[in-house]
């Protein structure tokens, strides 16, 4: 078996060689710290500023550079490290500088292993306490943001909800949804771009920029564009700057009159196809300033499944509305042919008799009231179907239905 790896460093700065060497081989060794030693204060710092050790065990009276002078330039430079003072002085007034400049303790010479081991276990516990705080709190602290980040996802995602179900008209659905898009990621705008499923090309169907909404009449074609890579290849992409990338296409902007720095773009996908992609562009900060960072790109690939949502919702009510009107207009058809066909046939079938024979003019006169009846008759039906209200049908052939004009028919006698 290979032996323990090591435990902390120790460096030990002292001029007296078996001070030194005890410190060494029978405090430390035994223990397996690494030990690194100086003889004089100017090596010493030197040694300290490299390796910046875990303990110091300091001679104050050192040749070149005082002990004092020492802690103070390692503290002047911004390295804390623990230390404690080796020194056959006992004044008071040394030993409060050194503590004023992070001595963690002091050992008075002649010292003991016991006194010198624990001196050292205190100060590196402390010192290892310290460190673990520091941790604690870091560990806190991200813990505590990406809590917050977390938050403001659900937030944002009841947002769109929100947004996907308080309206039925398919272009403020998707002002909506860019509108909140724009908002958490902070650009200065965002696009959605959906698959033309006759043409096969990409179609802008919003580009918001602020409050302004823009519905250009543009296409891509498929591979075209930082959009259309990511329709035909289905995966994101991060462009922190677009002059770098071949794949962009300065074509939009000019049409748009917009000036592109960076792109983040990302697929929209409904039944495992791509039916679109959700771009957004520069960051609020500037252009000096970092681009769209891993995160963004996390983010925005999460709001993209509810964007994705949404189109699907405004698609399907907008087919269903199709398929209503379509409805409705039969049934209209049908009540036409039920109410005013008959009558139109009626009023032919008169004619053709009349053009057949010789009528008297007593005839004429009764062809023609009956005429006028059928004329008013169809009137009557027209005038109902321009005023109808609430739309109610009743079964006609088969499985085919036609209005109801009954009540209204009862109001206005034929």
């Amino acid at each position: 078996m290979g032996s323990e790896s090591p435990r902390e460093t120790v460096l030990i700065v002292e001029d007296d060689s078996k001070v030194r060497d005890f410190l060494h081989e029978v405090v430390l060794d035994p223990r397996r710290y690494r030990v690194l030693t100086e003889q004089d204060g100017r090596s010493g710092l030197e040694r300290a500023m490299a390796e910046e050790p875990d303990l110091l065990l300091l001679d104050l009276w050192l040749p070149h550079l005082h002990g004092l002078d020492l802690l103070r330039m390692l503290r002047q430079h911004g390295r804390n490290i623990p230390s404690i003072v080796l020194t056959v002085h006992s004044s008071e007034e040394i030993i409060l500088k050194a503590f004023r400049l992070g001595a963690k303790d002091f050992l008075q010479k002649p010292f003991t292993v016991d006194e010198a081991r624990a001196a050292i276990e205190r100060a590196l516990t402390e010192e290892r306490l310290r460190r673990e705080k520091e941790q604690l709190a870091r560990a806190l602290a991200l813990a505590n943001r990406r809590l917050q980040r977390q938050v403001h996802h659900w937030v944002t995602l009841h947002g769109i909800a929100q947004a996907i179900t308080s309206t039925l008209d398919e272009s403020e659905v998707y002002r909506r949804v860019m509108t909140s898009v724009n908002r958490i990621l902070r650009v200065e705008a965002g696009s959605l771009l959906l698959l033309d499923s006759e043409t096969g090309r990409l179609e802008f169907k919003m580009t918001l920029r602020g409050d302004v909404a823009r519905f250009a009449d543009i296409h891509l074609e498929l591979g075209q564009g930082i959009a259309g890579w990511v329709a035909r290849h289905g995966r994101a992409l991060l462009v922190p700057d677009v002059r770098k990338d071949p794949r962009f296409c300065p074509c939009v902007d000019r049409m748009l009159g917009f000036r592109t720095r960076s792109i983040l773009c990302v697929p929209l996908r409904s039944r495992g196809k791509v039916i679109g992609v959700l771009e957004v562009i520069n960051k609020l900060e500037g252009p000096e300033k970092p681009s769209f960072a891993q995160g963004d790109l996390e983010l925005l690939e999460m709001l993209a499944s509810w964007v994705t949502v949404a189109v699907e919702n405004a698609r399907l009510n907008r087919a269903m509305q199709e398929m209503t009107a379509l409805k409705t207009l039969k049934q209209a058809a049908v009540t036409v042919a039920h109410h005013v066909n008959n009558r139109l046939m009626n009023l032919t079938l008169e004619l053709d008799h009349l053009e057949i024979k010789k009528p008297s003019p007593e005839q004429i006169q009764q062809a023609v009231a009956r005429a006028r009846r059928w004329i008013q008759e169809i009137a009557t039906v027209v005038r109902a179907l321009d005023q109808m209200g609430e739309v109610r049908t009743v079964p006609y052939v088969g499985d085919t239905e036609m209005l109801d004009l009954g009540e209204l028919l009862e109001e206005r006698p034929m």
